[in-house]
């Protein structure tokens, strides 16, 4: 009989399941020092001029060794990509990952353009602004101690980080603009008469029949687990 952690891991919709599960991985072989963070970040000379293609995907993995601030990145992940995946994306695993390919391909962008190392963090906002743009309705509890409607969540959580990291927080700002841009083509074009009800991000025919997704298919989308911080 499967434990409960087991039963709680398989109900994870299986593109944040496998993201979640690299994301671990990797954090455990940097625990151990089997790999270093200067393997892991993205440079574009590193990248493409010396080959190191593996770069293109580890700085979307590395959120730094176990810590609470590794902790709530892993919450916020497992939160709003599952919800993302089990609402809005209900049935279209091959939009949701088609969305992920573009989505970091875009944060690779402005990485070489602003200097950005690491974009697991950007990547999160992106998808939690995404989120909370499509659960406008949805109230936020903060720690317990406030509550605001869910549009304010990304800038509430770049505020607090720059707090806690005394920083300015350019990169969480990047993932907010990024998550803007791809939340008006997935939401807000498709229903302009001007876009005639196509919508610019659906996920190519090979990928659908990859995931076995009917490309005509649009499935009402299931309520969000609640949402707290």
């Amino acid at each position: 009989m499967p434990s409960p952690l087991e039963q709680w891991y398989f109900q994870i919709p299986p593109v944040t399941r496998y993201y979640i599960t690299a994301v671990c991985l990797l954090t455990v072989a940097t625990q151990l020092g089997w790999l270093g963070w200067f393997q892991l970040f993205y440079n574009y000379e590193y990248a493409f001029h010396k080959a190191q293609y593996w770069r293109l995907l580890t700085t979307f993995l590395y959120f730094g060794n176990f810590s609470l601030d590794w902790l709530l990145n892993m919450y916020f992940v497992i939160q709003y990509s599952r919800d993302l995946e089990e609402g809005s994306y209900l049935n279209r695993p091959a939009d949701f990952f088609w969305l992920l390919i573009l989505v970091c391909s875009s944060l690779l962008g402005m990485a070489s353009l602003l200097d950005i190392s690491f974009l697991a963090s950007p990547l999160n906002f992106t998808l939690t602004y995404i989120w909370a743009r499509q659960y406008s309705y949805m109230n936020i509890s903060f720690l317990g101690l406030f509550t605001f409607s869910a549009p304010y969540l990304p800038w509430v959580m770049a505020g607090f980080s720059s707090l806690v990291g005394n920083r300015w927080p350019v990169s969480d700002l990047v993932g907010i603009f990024v998550g803007h841009i791809f939340w008006f083509f997935e939401e807000e074009w498709p229903r302009r008469p001007e876009s005639q009800g196509r919508r610019v991000l659906r996920a190519p025919r090979a990928l659908c029949r990859l995931f076995h997704q009917d490309d005509n298919e649009t499935p009402e989308p299931e309520e969000p687990h609640p949402a707290r911080i």
